[in-house]
């Protein structure tokens, strides 16, 4: 199966903790915030997309709760999966269908505890040459990435929308998201199914626009983008570090729901483009940690129906996404966080 690959090609970057700063005035009221006796030592995967940079802040957060982070870069949320499958990483961001592609595999190991927002993944069509409804689809060369969340919130939405997947005319793009941009302006495809930053960059060079349709809104999957998970042995034998570590997410997306702007600056020095390109990824980008399980659940039986897993593990995601974490570091209830959502 091809999974997507994620951003600029970066070289292997760990990044530790700076000292711990003081405790955080919230440590006062909320006994999961307290700052731990002893330093612990968590190994982060990181992927340089947009709807994580956040991420980037929770080295720093973390330190405030004696956590010392290290991050190390991927290029693609396969990779991450297999690395905090095998306990190669402690906890990691990616496409809300790989706990379930792992479950197909026989890996148990990874269990969700936080969503990261929606949006995010997008349609791009050439400038001038709009597509209005579903239906305008059918004679367009269409590039997809098989695996991506970006294919599967497109392939639910034809479903959704009366279309027959199989008789489109589907051009399987292999590699990163520029590959998607060259095919889109050299004409060997009219409508590409990617995610940022590489639909801003075919906006801001002004030669491509969004089509009027889109995927992210579909019954099946929403507009997910991808969860935070953790190792399970992390979990089970470092609870309260692994309490700290979400409470420490929690932190940085009330930040980057604050400021928004400040995420776009950082991406662009992360991933090295301009801020123009940066600033439009992230207002197509909605922070937000709330973890929808029946989305996910939808996921999982499409994926099934689709013939992408061997085997319906859509009655066990359940118990691979925990909202224990979450809703101490929230103050909210697994409910109002997702659970039957």
């Amino acid at each position: 199966m091809i999974v997507r690959r994620l951003g600029p090609t970066l070289a292997l970057l760990a990044v530790l903790s700076a000292a711990a700063s003081p405790t955080p005035a919230a440590a006062q009221s909320d006994p999961s915030r307290t700052r731990l006796a002893a330093p612990v030592k968590v190994k982060q995967g990181m992927a340089n997309v947009p709807a994580l940079s956040p991420l980037w802040l929770l080295p720093e957060e973390a330190a405030k709760y004696n956590v010392q982070v290290e991050q190390v870069i991927f290029q693609r949320f396969a990779d991450e999966r297999t690395a905090l499958a095998a306990g190669d990483l402690d906890i990691a961001a990616f496409g809300p269908q790989d706990i379930i592609l792992g479950l197909g595999q026989g890996a148990k190991s990874m269990i969700g505890v936080a969503g990261v927002g929606s949006g995010n993944d997008c349609l791009l069509v050439r400038k001038g040459e709009d597509v209005k409804d579903w239906a305008g689809i059918a004679p367009k060369r269409i590039g997809i990435g098989a695996g991506s969340i970006s294919w599967l919130k497109f392939a639910a939405a034809v479903q959704e929308n009366g279309l027959d997947y199989g008789k489109l005319r589907i051009v399987n793009i292999m590699g990163g998201g520029g590959n998607y941009l060259k095919s889109l302006q050299g004409k060997e495809i009219d409508l590409a199914v990617v995610w940022h930053p590489f639909c801003a960059q075919g906006i801001t060079e002004g030669w491509a626009q969004y089509p009027t349709i889109t995927h992210n809104a579909t019954k099946t999957v929403g507009g997910l983008i991808a969860v935070l998970a953790l190792n399970r042995g992390f979990m089970d034998k470092q609870r309260e570090a692994a309490q700290r570590l979400v409470s420490a997410y929690v932190d940085v997306v009330k930040i980057a729901q604050a400021d928004p702007q400040r995420f776009a600056k950082i991406y662009a020095e992360k991933a090295g483009l301009p801020e123009a390109v940066t600033a439009e990824a992230i207002r197509y980008t909605r922070f937000d940690v709330a973890l929808p399980l029946e989305s996910i659940k939808g996921i999982a039986k499409f994926l099934f129906d689709n013939g992408v897993i061997a085997r319906d593990v859509s009655g066990e995601v359940a118990q691979y996404h925990t909202y224990e974490f979450l809703a101490r570091a929230t103050g909210r209830s697994a409910a109002d966080l997702g659970q039957s959502k």
